[in-house]
């Protein structure tokens, strides 16, 4: 690891991942830990810190644990400005605390900027507005319908921008709008984090055909990244199971290394630290 180097680990639940910049700062994304066994036995406890919050929606199995994060580590929250007032009131965030954002909106900050684009999210657990079947009380989470209801409707891709111009760029759900890749030539992501979970129709989270791994390699060399890392492996993992996903995204790898051989696609182990920087070899 170079003294540039991003270190990062991400938990294969929703989109969840741990980002610490060269300086030390921690980026959380779309904490979420609560309801979750992990094998490794890690718990939110074991997260190292969380500077800085960065939401893509308001879906529990995204948000889950921001309220425990800002208590802990007094962090700033970056949402959707639709959702942000409904997150404010369940998990009782200050308002110095939460940062309201709209698509084309971008913040620097000391530690890194962020760009936020416009995006639709897939639908969870109930393709309309259905009071009578509130998704986060089947698990045992409740009150926290409003934010669910908006996450169907609100969603943001993000680009983080370290300091020293190495850029990330979260992009979930579905693609409706083909500026992200005009985005992408502009712009230029190093790292293309992206859901992994892509299906024909209008399935939600359990019901519709995954795509074959070679359209899902083509999807992701499309946004012209070096690294890509996949997320939301837990919904395939409830599907197929974890030898399956496994088998299925290992095929995904193979497939972008055949369509762009200047990218690689990381399938990551969750909870494991990995480091990424540029860096000179002698051979």
């Amino acid at each position: 690891m170079n003294s540039n180097s991003i270190r990062f680990r991400p938990f294969n639940v929703g989109g969840a991942f741990e980002i610490v910049l060269p300086n030390g700062k921690v980026i959380l994304l779309d904490p979420f830990f609560t309801g979750n066994d992990f094998e490794c036995g890690k718990t939110r406890e074991d997260v190292t810190g969380a500077d800085y919050i960065i939401l893509s929606h308001t879906h529990f199995d995204h948000d889950i644990d921001v309220g425990y994060f800002v208590k802990k580590f007094d962090s700033k929250v970056f949402c959707g400005a639709m959702s942000a007032f409904e997150l404010v009131k369940f998990h009782k965030i200050p308002y110095d605390n939460i940062f309201p954002v709209y698509p084309g909106q971008t913040y620097t900050l000391e530690d890194f900027s962020v760009s936020f684009f416009q995006t639709k999210h897939n639908p969870s657990g109930a393709r309309t507005y259905d009071p009578d079947n509130p998704i986060a009380a089947k698990i045992g989470i409740q009150g926290h319908d409003a934010c669910d209801e908006l996450g169907s409707m609100e969603s943001l891709d993000f680009m983080i921008t370290t300091n020293n111009n190495f850029r990330i760029l979260e992009n979930s759900g579905r693609i409706v709008w083909k500026e992200i890749f005009d985005v992408c030539k502009e712009k230029s992501p190093n790292v293309l984090l992206r859901q992994a979970g892509v299906r024909r129709g209008h399935g939600d989270l359990f019901s519709g055909e995954q795509i074959p791994p070679a359209e899902l390699a083509e999807l992701f060399t499309k946004f012209g990244a070096q690294v890509i890392v996949p997320f939301h492996h837990d919904v395939m993992v409830k599907r197929w199971g974890l030898q399956k996903t496994n088998e299925y995204l290992d095929k995904v790898a193979a497939e972008v290394h055949k369509q762009d051989p200047g990218a690689v696609m990381l399938n990551p182990v969750a909870w494991q630290w990995y480091s990424m920087g540029i860096e000179i070899t002698a051979e």
